[in-house]
């Protein structure tokens, strides 16, 4: 008896709470203590996480609705795939007639839904009070909606119609004094605030998605010159030792030995195409970088070698200078070969925008701790005011540049655990340099 006891005074003092909390609406809205109300509604939707700003509307809708004594509250927004309002959010008390969600204001209530897309407030407080128009049109398909009263307004987004918040009684007739439709026209502005949060985040959402999107399709675009001459020289290569091969056969007495040396080439090439695609899934697919240990000297001599045909055709004069120590650095091969084959076709480009000497030259640089591949170029020199910028994706100074190529290659150095950069050179051209940490050498 005791815990039933108690039971009952906890039920009773949660229904004493419950209409507690609903007498401020109100009183707020047809009170002094208007402000008190819209500062609590504004900030509500403020402080709701995005994805729960419906629930929010769900339930300032129930709360309007009993704080006024109304029967049931609805907001509908403008579809875009129709462009017409449609019920998105609607309550009502327990068995009366609610707007179902989903319906479409166009067919159901068509000079409901002029009026409303107008930016006009929808005011009445009998049936008979609306105009002609809606007897002519809307009330054959609407009436089994219609309400005793009613007050539905704007619902806007930076000034635009873009759906409409109502509220009215099924079971009596009430009367809307000019100050609580004003009101209600201001917490119509809120809701709008409510859904313009909610709808610029799904935009960013789904921008960041196209962005995403599009950067891994950009990547593949800039990296399409670079592959073609990774990929071209082992298959043209294979092609090269194949035909070879055919014409030994056809000799009619091959040497066994020369065969063998050129099976052995084409295996080697078709090796290295293949590692080239691997290293391609790998860049796009994985968070981390497999490091084995490199010599840092043979990594930009297979580099020299893809370019060597580019260069000549470019008719670009190409250098490569290294220490006698090949030095050691921990990263993926075909990674770093692409970034440095990425500032090496970066610089033939520079060069090949001007008139004389076409100069490109690559150096290594290794001390105790660090290892250094700078590309050197005879260009124009890049802008000390873009310096700051050109690693940065996007940002080109190329006409048919999509801006990706160096921010590609900071990316791969950066997993490396270094560092790239660049510099105008005092006399002429720019110089891009790659610091790797070094190995150190086996005593």
């Amino acid at each position: 008896m005791h815990n039933s006891a108690s039971a009952q005074k906890m039920i009773s003092r949660k229904l004493h709470s419950e209409r507690a909390n609903r007498r401020p609406v109100t009183a707020s809205l047809e009170g002094k203590s208007f402000e008190r109300f819209i500062e609590e509604l504004s900030s509500s939707f403020v402080r709701a996480p995005v994805d729960e700003i419906g629930d929010e509307i769900d339930r300032w809708i129930r709360e309007i609705v009993l704080g006024l004594d109304l029967d049931r509250g609805a907001l509908a927004q403008i579809d875009a795939k129709s462009g017409n309002l449609v019920v998105r959010h609607s309550w009502s008390r327990d068995q009366l007639v609610k707007l179902p969600i989903g319906l479409g204001f166009t067919q159901s209530a068509p000079w409901f839904n002029s009026t409303l897309m107008s930016g006009r407030t929808v005011a009445f407080s009998k049936v008979s009070e609306l105009p002609p128009e809606f007897f002519e049109s809307d009330w054959k398909t609407y009436r089994r909606y219609v309400p005793k009263s009613n007050v539905t307004v704007a619902v806007r987004i930076g000034g635009e119609v873009v759906g409409a918040l109502g509220f009215g009684t099924v079971k009596k007739e009430r009367t809307w004094s000019p100050r609580l439709i004003h009101r209600l026209e201001l917490v119509g502005e809120i809701f709008g605030n409510a859904l313009e949060r909610r709808l610029a985040t799904e935009e960013i959402i789904l921008l960041r998605n196209e962005l995403s999107h599009m950067s891994r399709t950009t990547v593949m675009g800039e990296l399409t010159a670079s592959l073609t001459h990774q990929l071209n020289q082992p298959i043209g290569a294979i092609l090269m030792n194949a035909e070879e091969m055919q014409k030994m056969l056809e000799s009619g007495q091959p040497d066994l030995e020369s065969l063998r040396a050129v099976v052995g080439d084409i295996i080697q090439d078709d090796l290295r195409a293949t590692e080239t695609i691997k290293g391609l899934r790998s860049f796009f697919r994985k968070s981390e970088v497999e490091k084995t240990p490199l010599y840092l000297r043979d990594v930009v001599a297979e580099v020299m070698r893809i370019v060597r045909g580019d260069a000549l055709f470019r008719n670009v004069s190409l250098a490569f200078e290294a220490p006698p120590s090949r030095g050691r650095v921990a990263g993926d091969r075909i990674q770093l070969q692409q970034a440095i084959l990425n500032l090496v076709l970066n610089a033939f480009d520079a060069v090949s925008e001007k008139d004389g000497l076409r100069e490109v030259s690559i150096s290594i640089g290794v001390d105790k701790d660090e290892a250094k591949i700078a590309v050197r170029d005879s260009g124009n020199g890049v802008d000390p005011a873009m310096i700051a910028h050109i690693f940065e994706p996007f940002f080109t100074t190329k006409s048919k540049g999509m801006g990706m190529g160096l921010a590609i290659v900071r990316s791969i150095i950066k997993a490396h655990g270094g560092q790239v950069s660049a510099r105008r050179n005092p006399d002429r051209g720019s110089t891009f340099e790659i610091t790797l940490p070094a190995l150190q050498e086996k005593i």
